[in-house]
């Protein structure tokens, strides 16, 4: 008997556009002139699949893939990616066995991680390990203040044991804050200056995420973009580019049915019909990713071909009931877009009150992933190897 996995049967799955995530960075990339572009996959690229996104993108010659984790790093890696791995976190002390076995590359960002850094024998056979070292110039989560960074990369640099390969910076309002974003560029500039100072010049320095594009220095070689890798400009302050929407949030309907006026919907009766309603139950709900808020409740929609459907009640744990009076050809099997192009991931995060970031990585484990690579369904192909 054949143990080969057969296809999810998941009533909701996203799909997902790899040519879309191709054309993206190429948009970037463009964007970003002699700057070297870093595609960011951390959690589970934003929700569309690291393994998969990081083999459509490996032929393309990126310069490194950057995840947040070690483990995240290490699974990539097992699975046959060859390309280098920036850490974006960095890592613990014990882990950094690890970041010489997967020849990672990680952001040093704490004292601690300095001084078990400082603490290996630099004549072991496990060679130099490359770091990027982060600045925080206005974050306050992670990075060396301006006053601490000189004495934190003297000591790295004699400890021979690490090559500083980068150094980085976070953003904290790049997408809606110029004057404090350059006030945080400046700061890194000063951090620059001061580290060449010290003969110190690493090959990749970097502060710009998605929104950061806007903000491009001279002092910068490298640009880390996650949001619009993924086709979602990040609001209000983007720049200037054309991307589209890699992912397509859809769920299967599992009942058609009709209520008469004064029927309540959902838990707690929130929602009731004003007049004989179409209601569509859907298979999808919060364990699924949709957002359960009072905003959904009262202003959110999902779509069938150009029907907008809203929703009617309470979304529930697996299940969200729809208003289709205005879609009289909809019937039970029929797939509905909950976001994708229209709706869009901002126009889920401006009912739920959060933002297009948490909409994709809400996306939960047991929705299935299905690929698209050239009109054609990779999905089975770029399954990770068991």
């Amino acid at each position: 008997m054949s143990t080969q996995a057969k296809p999810s049967r998941h009533p909701a799955f996203a799909r997902i556009d790899l040519d879309r995530i191709r054309e993206n960075y190429r948009a970037i990339r463009l964007f970003a002139g002699p700057r070297a572009v870093i595609p960011v996959l951390k959690a589970n690229a934003y929700g569309h699949g690291a393994l998969a996104v990081a083999r459509a993108l490996e032929p393309m010659g990126v310069p490194l893939l950057a995840v947040a984790y070690v483990d995240e790093a290490i699974a990539l890696r097992r699975a046959g990616i060859e390309t280098p791995l920036l850490v974006l976190t960095g890592f613990a002390p014990d882990q950094i066995e690890d970041l010489f076995a997967f020849r990672l590359t990680a952001i040093v960002s704490t004292a601690e991680q300095v001084r078990a850094l400082c603490a290996l024998d630099p004549d072991d056979s496990r060679g130099v390990l490359p770091v990027h070292v982060k600045a925080d110039t206005g974050m306050s989560r992670l990075g060396f203040s301006l006053r601490e960074i000189e004495p934190m990369v003297h000591r790295l640099e004699d400890s021979g044991v690490v090559e500083i390969e980068g150094l980085m910076t976070h953003l904290a309002s790049a997408d809606e804050d110029a004057v404090t974003t350059e006030r945080q560029l400046d700061l890194f500039d000063e951090a620059i200056v001061r580290l060449s100072a010290l003969g110190v010049r690493p090959r990749l320095i970097h502060a710009a995420n998605s929104a950061g594009l806007s903000f491009l220095r001279e002092s910068h070689t490298a640009v880390r973009p996650g949001l619009l890798l993924y086709g979602i400009p990040p609001r209000p302050l983007s720049p200037p580019m054309d991307v589209e929407p890699a992912m397509e949030f859809r769920a299967r309907v599992a009942r058609v049915t009709t209520i008469p006026q004064g029927t309540g919907v959902s838990y707690g009766g929130r929602f009731v019909a004003t007049d004989e309603t179409r209601i569509a139950t859907l298979n999808a709900g919060y364990a699924d990713g949709l957002p359960r808020t009072d905003g959904m409740r009262e202003r959110g929609f999902a779509r069938f071909g150009a029907a907008p459907l809203p929703i009617a009640g309470t979304v529930c744990m697996d299940l969200t009931m729809l208003d289709a009076t205005n879609a009289p050809a909809l019937a039970e099997g029929d797939e509905v877009t909950l976001f994708g192009d229209a709706p869009s991931a901002w126009d889920v995060a401006g009912w739920a009150g959060t933002n297009a970031w948490q909409v994709m990585t809400a996306v939960g484990p047991r929705v299935p992933r299905r690929y698209r690579l050239g009109a054609q369904d990779v999905s089975e192909a770029l399954e990770p190897v068991e």
